[in-house]
């Protein structure tokens, strides 16, 4: 009879982040949101020791840089030094983040650790009781990019009852993220495998369930754009069946707020609406960066927004909130659309407001206008890449903006 095995699948744990675009930030709140990557690598260590694993796979980009720093080096050795003790395997890849450096290998890992070190696939015999139990497939960028389809290389070497692989790489024409080691899911399922291992996109996902294709996302969020729980599968191959139970990792929380704001009529209202969201949030998610998206206003809430009187009310809560162990910061406030003036009609006028919102219809390269913006030497250190949609945000907001100081601001 096939014996189960145990394991832990992580990936993208981007260890040492410098987190881009936090660094306004209290300095207290932003020394712990750069130590959150190593807290949760501790988490890692934790759960794998807890579930009693055979062993665990970090799939790619367990630094965030190419170049890593001697402290996330050591903390990642002191890391499988603890696996080690617990009899715990550790197999590591390397991915377009922390492509393989090899001035890595000359720190000397304990017995536990097999690291992929070449760009074809390899393969490692995992083995318990002195039994042949697993047969490990994998592969480690050596470069920024691996643009050629792995898939081909993936072939079963040996006869042990499971194989399993770590792929580091995204599915083909993906646009979500840049797109390496392209693969169909096709190309995956009709390997013979009995579970697929993936890292690269950091948003957790099970692509198949027989076998599974399986992205465990990172393990802690880095910003606005990675929201919700993050962490680890701890996985459970058998004969006959197969189990996966996500963990979470993560130490601090990004996630998208939406409050109602219908009972509010004035800032003091407000204020306590939105306190006692946070209040609450800090007792569902624990430390957390958030967003704020106001609904079902009145319109002297649009005033607030525009006018910056909100801006006081969000200083004056992320202040409170410092002094909390399980702190809550609000990032940003949004307004959500609301119909209360027909754009397009405006839009169509002959005055000279339609004709500046018309000039948002030309065909402008966005990042050519604001060029001078992200090249500036102070204001660079606070942005970061936009995406395409939070480019239209921005010229949305701008719209808005322009709509209330030119037509809104005038009728109060």
């Amino acid at each position: 009879m096939q014996e189960n095995i145990s394991f832990i699948h992580c990936a993208d744990l981007h260890i040492d982040s410098p987190f881009v675009g936090l660094s306004y930030l209290p300095d207290k709140l932003l020394q712990e949101v750069k130590k959150s990557t190593f807290d949760a690598l501790n988490r890692l260590v934790e759960t794998a020791i807890a579930k009693q694993v055979d062993f665990v796979l970090m799939v790619g980009d367990i630094f965030d840089q190419t170049v890593q720093s001697v402290y996330a080096q050591m903390q990642f050795l002191k890391a499988c030094e603890v696996l080690e003790k617990e009899n715990i395997m550790v197999y590591v890849s390397f991915g377009n983040h922390d492509y393989l450096n090899r001035n890595l290998l000359t720190f000397q890992f304990p017995d536990n650790v097999r690291l992929f070190t070449e760009e074809n696939v390899q393969s490692f015999i995992f083995e318990r009781d002195q039994k042949q139990v697993a047969t490990i497939y994998g592969f480690s960028y050596l470069q920024r990019a691996v643009i050629e389809n792995k898939t081909e290389q993936y072939k079963i070497v040996s006869d042990t009852p499971y194989h399993i692989a770590m792929l580091h790489g995204s599915v083909a024409q993906q646009t979500d993220h840049d797109t390496y080691a392209p693969f169909q899911l096709s190309e995956l399922t009709e390997k013979g495998f009995d579970y697929w291992a993936l890292g690269h996109i950091h948003k957790r996902q099970q692509l198949k369930n027989d076998p599974p294709v399986v992205y465990a996302g990172n393990t802690q969020g880095r910003s606005k754009k990675e929201t919700g729980e993050k962490g680890c599968y701890h996985v459970e191959l058998g004969e006959n069946s197969n189990s996966l139970t996500f963990c979470p990792l993560q130490v601090i929380r990004f996630e998208d707020i939406e409050v109602d704001l219908k009972m509010c009529t004035s800032l003091q209202a407000l204020e306590q609406i939105v306190d006692e969201e946070v209040q609450q949030i800090a007792t569902l998610f624990g430390k957390s960066v958030i967003r704020l998206r106001f609904y079902n206003y009145i319109e002297d809430v649009e005033t607030w927004y525009y006018e910056e009187m909100l801006t006081d009310v969000i200083e004056f809560i992320n202040e409170k909130m410092m002094s909390y162990q399980d702190w809550v910061w609000i990032q940003e406030v949004k307004l959500s659309k609301q119909n209360r003036t027909d754009k397009e009609k405006l839009r169509q006028g002959e005055d000279f407001l339609g004709e500046l919102l018309r000039t948002f219809d030309e065909d402008k390269d966005f990042d050519e206008t604001v060029k001078s913006v992200w090249k500036h030497r102070q204001a660079r250190k606070f942005l970061e890449k936009l995406t395409d949609e939070e480019k239209m945000e921005v010229k949305t907001e701008a719209e808005n903006l322009l709509i209330y100081q030119l037509l809104r601001k005038e009728e109060r």
